[in-house]
């Protein structure tokens, strides 16, 4: 990793994390225990995982926007899949890009508070108005900006806030159900007072606060008495910056800027969503996408493909031009395992961790780094890469201690060997690493015979890696061929978006490319990744069918604790298990983003500590580079326009 991005990731809010400890300690005994937040209760303008605000209340805006921004113009963004539901985060169908739950493109909806890329796991006010939590959270109050309303004009209501906290519990997909199971009580304490009541005391931490912080809220008046489980084209009603202009299911959708969004002059909002409109244009593959923002059609583009990037746009005179960039964003946030192949542990062939350790060392990453990716990527080697989440060396002080009331169940190497990912040469052999994969087949009970991996009643070891696009299955294929070697009937199948999806959900694969996000201190999303309560649930976000009572322990610590200490040693313990019991085969990481656009856009000076790219929210269309492009883009296409024309007259 960068020795710069790691300095940002483990930098405190406060000077250190003792401080930021003492700070906390000494501000929550200020507070007096209560049921329910009352009069005496501390309503704050935002919420920290740490306790301390770097922004003051009466700051105007973030710092890494700008507050001046112009506003105009369109941002054409490419998606490759498709979309047939506007239903909201539903079980059956897609919803369209801009529609998501969590993270960055989410226009429709107003979050309760809104997060600060300039501080790890901060929040600030955005609908709510305010924010108070219990000393020992049990509870999360929000008070609700009296100015929001939603795009027909309805202001939002604490029964906006009741009729979505029940329809995640009930109706949303199992991983928001999942990630809510431990809140199941929320109900109006004021007259615009809503309190969330954590009613799992494992779940009492402040990564609960910061889950509520990230809810999106819902229209009561606009669903009630709508059977929201079911699919519709219907386009919903929201209250954020965007609205649906248009859309062709499927194909297009347009978000359009609402102008008189209530929310232009909240703090945490100003200088964000600065396009006229946000166009997605849906394509079938990358190369068609690829091809199309070469030419102009797309305002931006993200290089998934290392290959791609190093070829695919030195022919483009845009480049050399300078109109057209390529451009690696620095790394400065948690990395996560973004990339791997996860295996269905409720399968016989792969409940052996002995199997699943035998098929990562027949994982060449090396080679297909080199042949496939052009030395391009890092192997990522943490499930918390680049913070202090990841584990390293061997096992000491706390993290020992966790560790250690789970020695009898756990592997006795991950005590006194550090965890290393096994590495070849890149030059395509692998033999040494192919022969310990066969070792550990035999000790496992699968043998060599005529030239097939078989057990002892002579069935063959097979199995199918289910991939997402083309670049997953090209990188699969040299991996297919090695089991091959090993005497493995092994194949790859390449599914479209949603059939990944319902195979997946339903638990219908063998092996699967996977990823997992992660946050620099860990939230309740761990519970629906890796918490063995979901493990066999339908529609669960714990693919790999992970259940180790050392991995729940460690997922209700992290959650349970309001020690820094604690919850990094939870962490590295966590990370320890999960890649010790080789649940997935750790892919690939990015040195950074990959972006490729057009120069048309303006961007703020100052960039934010903990998010290396804070697009499309903070950056805007400068008027003189979009002209110049322009321009540009038809001087060329005229001289195109010419060059045919001289061939079909000249013969």
């Amino acid at each position: 990793m960068p020795a710069d991005a790691s300095s940002l990731t483990q930098r405190s809010p406060g000077q250190c994390l003792s401080c930021v400890i003492v700070m906390l300690s000494l501000l929550l005994a200020t507070w007096h225990v209560h049921a329910g937040p009352d009069e005496d209760s501390v309503f704050r303008h935002g919420f920290s995982f740490f306790g301390v605000l770097e922004y003051p209340p009466d700051y105007e805006h973030f710092n890494y926007v700008n507050p001046n921004a112009p506003i105009g113009g369109d941002l054409v963004l490419p998606v490759v899949g498709t979309f047939n539901s506007f239903s909201p985060w539903v079980q059956k169908g897609i919803n369209p890009a801009g529609y998501g739950f969590v993270g960055a493109g989410i226009y429709l909806y107003d979050r309760v508070l809104e997060p600060s890329d300039d501080e790890a796991a901060t929040q600030y006010a955005r609908l709510a108005e305010s924010f108070a939590h219990a000393p020992d959270y049990s509870w999360f109050a929000v008070r609700i900006d009296p100015r929001a309303r939603w795009h027909d004009g309805t202001p939002i209501t604490p029964r906006d806030f009741l009729y979505t906290h029940n329809y995640l519990l009930t109706d949303a997909t199992a991983a928001i159900r999942n990630g809510f199971a431990h809140m199941q009580k929320a109900e109006q304490t004021g007259p615009m007072e809503v309190t969330f009541y954590v009613t799992d005391p494992a779940f009492r931490n402040p990564s609960a606060g910061l889950s509520v912080g990230h809810l999106p809220i819902l229209p009561a008046h606009y669903y009630e008495g709508v059977d929201i489980t079911k699919t519709t084209m219907k386009p919903p009603l929201g209250s954020g910056p965007y609205r649906i202009a248009e859309f062709d299911a499927g194909k297009r959708i347009v978000y359009e800027r609402v102008d008189d969004y209530w929310g232009w002059e909240v703090p945490s909002v100003k200088g964000k969503y600065n396009f006229k409109r946000i166009i997605y244009e849906y394509f079938r593959d990358n190369t068609v996408a690829r091809e199309a923002a070469k030419k102009g059609i797309l305002s931006f583009r993200g290089e998934g493909i290392a290959k791609d990037w190093i070829t695919g746009y030195a022919d483009l005179p845009a480049v050399q031009d300078g109109y057209f960039i390529q451009e690696i964003a620095e790394q400065r946030s948690i990395t996560a395992m973004a990339s791997g192949i996860a295996f269905n542990t409720r399968r016989d062939r792969f409940s052996d961790r002995r199997v699943r350790k035998a098929l990562t060392y027949a994982y060449d990453f090396e080679w297909i780094n080199r042949v496939l990716n052009f030395n391009f990527y890092l192997r990522v080697n943490s499930f918390f890469d680049n913070s202090l989440l990841e584990s390293s060396g061997v096992p000491e002080g706390r993290e020992l201690e966790l560790l250690e009331a789970f020695r009898d169940e756990l592997w006795p190497e991950l005590f006194t060997d550090p965890f290393e990912l096994p590495k070849s040469s890149g030059h395509g052999l692998n033999r040494e690493n192919m022969l310990k994969a066969q070792a550990m087949f035999a000790e496992a009970g699968w043998h060599v015979v005529d030239g097939q991996l078989v057990n002892e009643a002579g069935e063959q070891f097979r199995f199918e890696m289910l991939t997402r696009n083309a670049a997953e299955e090209r990188g699969a294929l040299p991996y297919i061929a090695s089991l091959k070697r090993l005497g493995i009937d092994a194949s790859v199948r390449t599914a479209d978006s949603a059939q990944y999806r319902n195979r997946v959900r339903n638990f219908e694969f063998d092996a699967a490319y996977h990823g997992y996000w992660a946050t620099p201190t860990l939230g309740t999303y761990l519970k629906p990744f890796f918490h063995s309560s979901g493990a066999n649930d339908l529609f669960t976000e714990n693919i790999a069918g992970i259940r180790n009572p050392a991995v729940d322990s460690f997922i209700e610590r992290a959650l349970n604790t309001y020690d820094a200490d604690e919850l990094y040693a939870a962490g590295r313990a966590l990370d320890r298990v999960l890649l010790q019991g080789h649940y997935l085969i750790p892919g690939q990481v990015e040195p950074g983003g990959r972006w490729t656009y057009w120069d048309r856009f303006g961007r703020p000076d100052q960039s934010a500590r903990y998010r290396y790219f804070p697009f499309p929210e903070t950056w805007w269309v400068d008027e003189d580079k979009s002209y110049a492009v322009d321009r540009y883009l038809n001087a060329t296409e005229s001289k195109s326009d010419a060059a045919e024309a001289c061939l079909e007259d000249c013969g």
